[in-house]
């Protein structure tokens, strides 16, 4: 195993400012270590990375994504394309394509030619759900690749649908309503199971579907996140499976702390256990795949922190963490 990992993680900033940052753990000492910080993209919210790329879902209203290609040195800024939408808010890449769901109501594909970006199909969505402050259109929040190779999962907290594209050309061919007001936010397919687990930010539950044939999906259960009696405000975020796929962590904002599931026989889930967080406002976190840690961004508290899983799944704040200006998204250096 080895003992140093490195993380990109994504933030709000203005253009000027440095937004990504390159972020090394020790597993050994269980430390955080930033090592790189690059600026050049306004907001760079939610990161992607694919073939040598990394690509920045530019969450601001003009509303772009950002190339950067990766070298010894670091990062270096590329281009970057109009996503035809404000407030790009989750981004996938996977070879010379990438996607972004916006949260202007649309989802964006590119193509990258050598070490440049362009847009090359868009799609707008319609509609609308009972939350007025939050889902008077729609909204999308995040686009997940089905395991099949051919469609793309889109998650639209505006009207509450999650609706099936086709990769290409972005043609929708299915749409699954979830429960009005819900709100689905993220998506995650289990890796061996056909499961996909999707995190409600509205009503903070995790939606359990079997993944059929053709972009199918058929609902199986929905299991509230929130700890019982808790009456604050919330919202969920996100959404990672730990332990060799036996355990599934979602963050709650709002509570500011991790549910954890027990994944059961055929991908269902366990009533949850939960834990505080160490921080304001979690976002996106990311379990390695190698080791058992857990690194959290907390948006309103600037600070990633580093917690260590237990062998029943339960994360242990190691005491490490370090500070990042509004902090959101982390995910793995090299993972495409």
């Amino acid at each position: 195993m080895k003992m140093i990992t490195s993380l990109w993680i994504g933030s709000y900033a203005k253009k000027e400012e440095p937004g990504i940052y390159k972020v090394n753990i020790d597993k050994d000492r269980e430390t955080l270590t930033v090592t790189g910080r690059y600026a050049g993209a306004s907001n760079p919210s939610f990161l992607a990375e694919a073939d040598g790329f990394l690509y920045a879902a530019c969450e601001s209203m003009e509303g772009t994504a950002a190339l950067f290609q990766i070298n010894d040195d670091g990062l270096n800024l590329k281009g970057a394309a109009d996503a035809g939408d404000m407030a790009p808010c989750h981004i996938y890449a996977e070879g010379a394509s990438a996607w972004t769901a916006n949260y202007g109501g649309s989802v964006t594909k590119y193509e990258r030619h050598g070490t440049s970006i362009v847009k090359s199909a868009f799609s707008k969505r319609e509609g609308s759900g009972p939350n007025q402050e939050r889902q008077d259109a729609s909204h999308v929040h995040s686009i997940t690749p089905f395991p099949n190779g051919k469609h793309l999962l889109v998650c639209d907290l505006g009207s509450d649908a999650l609706a099936v594209y086709e990769k290409t050309k972005l043609m929708v061919v299915k749409e699954v309503k979830t429960a009005p007001g819900s709100g689905p936010r993220m998506a995650l397919f289990h890796p061996k199971l056909p499961v996909v687990y999707v995190m409600n930010e509205l009503d903070s539950t995790v939606l359990v579907y079997k993944v059929g044939q053709d972009g199918d999906i058929i609902h199986l259960d929905t299991i509230a996140a929130l700890p019982d009696g808790y009456n604050g405000k919330h919202t969920g975020a996100d959404l990672q499976l730990g332990l060799n796929n036996r355990y599934l962590y979602a963050s709650v904002r709002g509570w500011d702390g991790f549910a954890i599931f027990d994944i059961e026989a055929e991908g269902t889930l366990s009533q949850p256990r939960h834990v505080d967080g160490e921080g304001k406002t979690p976002r996106s976190f990311c379990v390695l795949p190698d080791a058992p840690y857990l690194i959290a961004a907390y948006q309103d508290s600037n600070n990633v922190a580093l917690f260590k899983l237990e062998e029943n799944g339960m994360p242990l704040f190691t005491g490490n963490e370090i500070t990042i200006t509004k902090p959101v998204c982390v995910i793995l250096k090299g993972a495409d």
